[in-house]
């Protein structure tokens, strides 16, 4: 808030103020220059011009700090995003602003001391438009045309935004019965809150007759953006044709917040009896926190409009929220208006909600395999001149419903031999003949996956007239296997 001083004092300069202050004639100024007020301001093409009353103060003020930003400031300690020292004047053009963002300013007076204004001006907000014309332009309004809404309001639309005088706007029409050539007494004027451009002024008139033929003048006290004036007799007239059509009633019943649904853990569904219209950041319209703990707040993370459960379109705000615990919470709708700019009282504005856990996913696909079988070994008997292999093995899956026994000749391609309970830790493979043979043991749990499987090799050899030797070569080759599907 305080200038910087970027130039330095010489030697001598410092020595003769520091004599100064030491004497008893010297008295530092410690007075702070009065608050500004009637700070206004108009929204042009990606600029703004504001205008205020000069300060006093008891040495005279020296200039004003213009703060600025896209936040508004209305807490102790907050403060704006830009400022820029003005010098002494009471109005100041501030361009390269981004059309259709949301300014808010403030001002503060200061002294030759550098002592500023105790509070600043009460903050004004302007949304710069292209629509809004620019702040140079010389170009003077005109009328482009007027229409009864109903018996007692008449909509002129001008060909750029304009403003109204400040005082007794309605005597800035005059309104006249070309067949009676009698006046139709204008009662109020009024921008059009519905014309985002500022191009449309609402009068209220005495009641008008209907199919009559009436006359509109607009006087120079009407301007656009830039302060040029209407030209009389030039483009400044209108004709329109009087309406019997009764007022429509107007809303003045602010809405209600009516229910509170929990989607899931991280979404609430919070219905309103009328259609609603939120902030620029939806997320400042809605506070929750635990009824019993209100200092425990749940994050607003995003706020969707949508339709009530009555198909009121808007009606219903569907809020993102940081996970809930299973407590119970109070959410609270802050500055919520209808569309008419009624707010939502105090008395109708929360509801409660329980939160809920996170559910677990029950149906998580298992793609696991078992774990293989350890030790798996052959035994191998001759009785008779015929050979017998016994495999055996010790199961260590858990999770297993089956095993199978593949058999090879090759080592590459395996066929089913045979499919055993989960807990058989032994099979009789038969009788073999001379030669190689690969057993391959696999487990297969409840969801179909087999595990990769182990494999023994047994070598079966006939040397003399009996049984010289019998081979168990154990490789413990693994093979990778498809899960679900044997390989052949």
């Amino acid at each position: 808030m305080k200038r910087i001083i970027r130039s330095m004092f010489s030697v001598l300069g410092v020595v003769c103020i520091t004599t100064l202050m030491a004497s008893p004639a010297f008295a530092q100024d410690t007075e702070s220059p009065s608050d500004v007020e009637n700070f206004q301001g108009t929204a042009y093409n990606g600029a703004v011009r504001l205008t205020w009353d000069a300060a006093t103060d008891d040495t005279g003020v020296a200039g004003y700090y213009l703060h600025y930003g896209l936040t508004s400031v209305d807490e102790p300690g907050e403060s704006y995003d830009d400022f820029v020292d003005v010098g002494n004047v009471i109005e100041y053009s501030l361009t390269g602003l981004d059309n259709d963002a949301e300014y808010f300013f403030s001002v503060v007076a200061y002294d030759a001391e550098d002592n500023e204004s105790l509070r600043w001006a009460e903050e004004i907000s302007l949304t710069p438009t292209e629509s809004a014309g620019d702040y140079s332009d010389s170009e003077a309004p005109t009328v482009s045309s007027a229409e009864a809404l109903n018996k007692v309001q008449v909509r002129i639309v001008f060909s750029e935004a304009v403003v109204l005088p400040s005082e007794d706007p309605q005597d800035a029409f005059q309104v006249e019965d070309d067949d009676l050539l009698e006046p139709l007494i204008v009662t109020a004027a009024e921008m059009d809150d519905e014309d985002g451009s500022n191009a449309s002024v609402i009068l209220t008139t005495e009641e008008q007759v209907d199919g009559a033929t009436y006359t509109l003048t607009v006087s120079s006290d009407v301007e656009d953006a830039s302060g040029n004036p209407i030209n009389s007799g030039t483009s400044d007239t209108a004709i329109f044709t009087g309406s019997g059509a009764e007022m429509a009633a107007s809303d003045d019943v602010a809405p209600e917040l009516v229910s509170v649904e929990v989607v899931d853990n991280s979404n609430i569904k919070v219905e309103f009896d009328e259609a609603i219209v939120l902030n620029i950041d939806p997320s400042e319209n809605f506070m929750i926190v635990e009824e019993n703990d209100v200092t425990s707040i749940l994050t607003v993370l995003g706020v969707e409009l949508m339709a009530n459960s009555d198909g009121i379109v808007d009606a219903a705000a569907l809020i993102t929220t940081s996970p809930q615990s299973e407590v119970s919470y109070v959410v609270t709708a802050v500055e919520v208006e209808d569309e008419s700019g009624n707010e939502v009282s105090v008395a109708k504005s929360s509801g409660l909600f329980t939160g809920v856990a996170v559910e677990e996913d029950d149906d998580e696909e298992d793609v696991e395999a078992p774990v293989d079988a350890s030790e798996f070994i052959a035994e191998i008997a001759e009785e008779a001149g015929k050979f017998l292999v016994t495999l055996k093995w010790v199961q260590d899956a858990q999770d297993s419903v089956q095993q199978k026994i593949y058999m090879s000749e090759d080592s590459e391609s395996y066929d089913d031999e045979a499919e055993l309970d989960a807990d058989a830790e032994e099979y009789d493979a038969g009788e073999l003949v001379e030669g190689d043979y690969w057993f391959k043991l696999t487990q297969t749990d409840e969801a179909g996956n087999e595990s990769e499987g182990v494999i023994k090799k047994v070598s079966i050899a006939q040397t003399g007239p009996g049984v010289v030797g019998l081979m168990l070569v154990s490789l413990g080759l693994g093979r990778l296997y498809s899960k679900r599907k044997n390989r052949k």
